[in-house]
């Protein structure tokens, strides 16, 4: 998962990027707020690009807690004495 979790970020910190340059551009045009910027639809699109990668940030994260979850509980019964 680590490797999906350096993927994720690297596109995650590509797209951030973009998305700022765009909306600095659109910015110097006077076109700034939620409403004007969603009627451009090359911001539309990398703003979905980012809140894609966002959303499988979100899910790496859980499948990490998750996994490492599992592998505490089986050091806990690994280390538990046995009964009997």
């Amino acid at each position: 998962m680590l490797k999906d979790r350096s993927r994720i970020e690297r596109q995650l910190t590509i797209s951030k990027q973009k998305l700022s340059a765009l909306e600095t551009k659109l910015a110097e045009k006077n076109i700034s707020g939620k409403k004007a910027l969603s009627r451009n639809a090359v911001w539309r699109h990398l703003n979905a690009n980012y809140r894609q990668l966002r959303r499988r940030m979100i899910a790496v994260e859980g499948v990490e807690a998750r996994e490492a979850a599992v592998a505490q509980a089986r050091a806990e019964k690994a280390g538990a004495p046995t009964e009997g």
